[in-house]
């Protein structure tokens, strides 16, 4: 029958099958040219990724956990330190005299020129006694030139570092016998003591775990204020000062973050293949572990998500160890800037808000270590000229190079680390993160503004 012979209806059907068939032709060719972009897309993003991985691969750092656990070691056959510090951490007695101690020397209870609590004294010498063994061990494996702590990086998030809590507190044992016998007027027992908690503050620096090295600069400052007050209480020797400062050059490295962050990223890596089996804890960095649920987490890898978030972390990483080699005082608002941008990265990168570490707080934490530093060496350098001259020198310059080869920047501004003469001692101090001169003004309770200092007041 011909076309011309169908009837209206006839016709109107016809044609709607022709539409339809249309149509559906386009829809099925859209759906071909979408899916192939899809997988275009998807390969790209496999392909990106893996060229990332390479060229990290390439620069020699470890790109998987079981790499990174690799990484971290010790020469073959060298005397691990790690060894003695876990016996120390077995024969570690807190009783709960010990633990009140622990508590009120955190609180600042020994105070810069004022004696020690008489209160205290008693639970001072019994926690001392209770732990003779203890800090034998620890005055032996602050000799011990290499460190490997018996942390499985294999497993990545879920790496046990139990044994940094543990070491915080025998620091912290280390520091009230300094400042005991400091009080004494023991100055040897003082320094060596001292001397023993930076090293095994050290013990640390080859860590390549964010936390790790969070903990080792708190360890640091806390280790350097508690020098403050035994320099307040006793008067070292030129001997004592020099071996003092010989650690805390030893303590300043510069790499230890840029270590960690090569780190971290294996780690990242890690998490990506396994959203839903991470541990819903604070982990690593202080950061909060939510395990995806399976529906959710095979969704979040099938569109590309978790491709898209390691590219962009990988890229926050590098930028970041670039900025590790940027001068000291640079560091810090190059931080504060990649910081900033992560801020315009979409809700919808989930893993990658929960996982990426906080840059500008790790790099100011950095910062304020080394002035610790930095000040600790230039009032050790003062203390030296004064048992020599008799006197205060007038200013951080007289002291190179005799006692210093240069004098300490501030790593906050670049410019020198500031001093001055009181009626009764001297301070030496940095502007801090607010870059404003306070004249050296401690932090106390009552301060709006301060410095970070280091003041020594006889």
């Amino acid at each position: 029958m011909a076309y011309e012979d169908l009837t209206m209806k006839e016709k109107e059907i016809a044609q709607g099958k022709r539409f339809r068939l249309k149509i559906s032709r386009v829809l099925i060719i859209l759906l071909i040219a979408g899916a192939g972009a899809f997988v275009y897309y998807r390969l790209s993003l496999k392909s990106k990724l893996q060229a990332r991985i390479n060229a990290i691969r390439d620069a020699d750092y470890p790109v998987t956990c079981a790499e990174l656990d690799k990484w971290y070691t010790i020469p073959e056959n060298a005397e691990n330190a790690a060894d003695t510090i876990m016996d120390a951490f077995w024969c570690y007695r807190e009783t709960g005299e010990t633990k009140s101690l622990l508590i009120n020397y955190l609180e600042g209870f020994f105070y810069r020129t004022k004696p020690l609590p008489e209160e205290k004294k008693v639970s001072i010498v019994q926690s001392i006694a209770d732990n003779n063994e203890t800090l034998t061990l620890l005055h032996k494996a602050a000799t011990i030139k290499y460190c490997r702590y018996p942390i499985d990086l294999s497993s990545g998030f879920n790496a046990n570092l139990n044994y940094l809590r543990k070491l915080w507190k025998c620091i912290i044992l280390l520091n009230i016998d300094a400042i005991w016998h400091a009080e004494n007027g023991q100055s040897q027992s003082a320094a060596n003591s001292v001397i023993s908690s930076l090293c095994l503050a050290r013990s640390l620096a080859e860590e390549p775990v964010i936390e790790s090295q969070l903990v080792r600069m708190t360890c640091y400052s806390f280790i350097i204020s508690n020098l403050e007050s035994c320099i307040n209480r006793t008067t070292f020797t030129d001997e004592q000062l020099v071996s003092i400062n010989r650690c805390l050059i030893g303590a300043e490295n510069h790499s230890t973050l840029a270590r960690a962050y090569a780190g971290d990223r294996c780690l990242f890596l890690d998490a990506l293949k396994k959203l839903e089996s991470l541990k819903p804890t604070v982990t690593m960095g202080g950061r909060q572990i939510t395990p995806m649920y399976a529906p959710f987490s095979r969704l979040y890898k099938a569109v590309g998500l978790t491709d898209m978030d390691a590219i962009i972390y990988l890229d926050v990483i590098d930028r970041y160890i670039e900025i590790t080699k940027l001068p000291l005082h640079q560091r810090r608002k190059a931080s504060d800037t990649l910081e900033a941008g992560l801020v315009s990265i979409s809700n919808i990168h989930v893993l990658l808000h929960m996982l990426i570490p906080n840059i500008s707080r790790d790099a100011t934490k950095e910062l304020e270590s080394i002035v610790d530093l930095h000040a600790a060496r230039a009032s050790l350098a003062v203390e030296r000229y004064r048992l020599a001259a008799g006197k205060l020198p007038d200013s951080l310059s007289e002291l190179v190079p005799a006692y210093l080869e240069s004098v300490p920047i501030d790593p906050f501004d670049g410019n020198e680390m500031r001093y001055k003469k009181f009626k009764t001692g001297f301070v030496v101090y940095s502007v801090g993160e607010d870059l404003n001169d306070d004249g050296g003004k401690e932090i106390t309770s009552e301060s709006e503004n301060w410095d970070m200092s280091f003041i020594v007041e006889r």
